[in-house]
């Protein structure tokens, strides 16, 4: 398995080469850009804020609280198939392998809390006109989501280290090549 999945999760194949400041240099004045980081964490970041800022009052519809437990659901869901990503990429890069795996444990352990914490099946609180009660731990959900950004965010950022690896690599071994015929 190649250490730059695309969609599946890690944005590392999406290193850009210039000279922006968003990036960091490496030797011979290389810049490898971030922003496949930040591209690849949106949709998490709005899944996450339609989580937290669904409306505080205490009674909710049926309809609501099921469109609420769908979005943790899904988040994690998505986290699951981000962590078996990571997981490749560790097992293929053993000086990297530990990190790569205690950020992934993280980031399973936020989504698995993320769909406790808006699962409905343990709420039998129907009021008379129809609505729920349910006092909703935001607190819970929003030290998940942090952990999960931050998990997340640490996995994308050694993915990509590996794809500079990789590069630095495979021009080293195009210069030696070059030199050699050159020489």
């Amino acid at each position: 398995m190649a250490a730059s999945p695309g969609p599946a999760g890690v944005g590392g194949a999406g290193a850009v080469y210039g000279s922006g400041s968003s990036g960091f240099a490496l030797d011979s004045g290389l810049e490898i850009k971030t922003r496949s980081v930040e591209q690849t964490l949106l949709p998490l970041v709005s899944q996450i804020t339609t989580l937290i800022n669904h409306k505080d009052n205490t009674k909710k519809s049926d309809k609501t609280l099921q469109a609420i437990q769908r979005v943790g659901q899904a988040v994690n869901l998505a986290v699951g198939r981000f962590v078996k990503v990571g997981e490749a990429i560790a097992n293929e890069n053993w000086d990297l392998k530990e990190e790569i795996n205690i950020a992934c444990i993280e980031a399973k352990q936020a989504g698995e809390t993320i769909a406790a914490l808006t699962d409905i099946t343990n709420l039998n609180y129907l009021e008379s006109d129809g609505q729920i009660t349910i006092f909703t731990d935001k607190t819970g959900v929003i030290k998940a989501a942090r952990l999960l950004l931050s998990s997340v965010t640490k996995v994308l950022l050694l993915a990509d280290r590996v794809v500079i690896k990789q590069i630095i690599t495979s021009r080293n071994k195009r210069l030696t090549i070059y030199n050699l015929r050159h020489s």
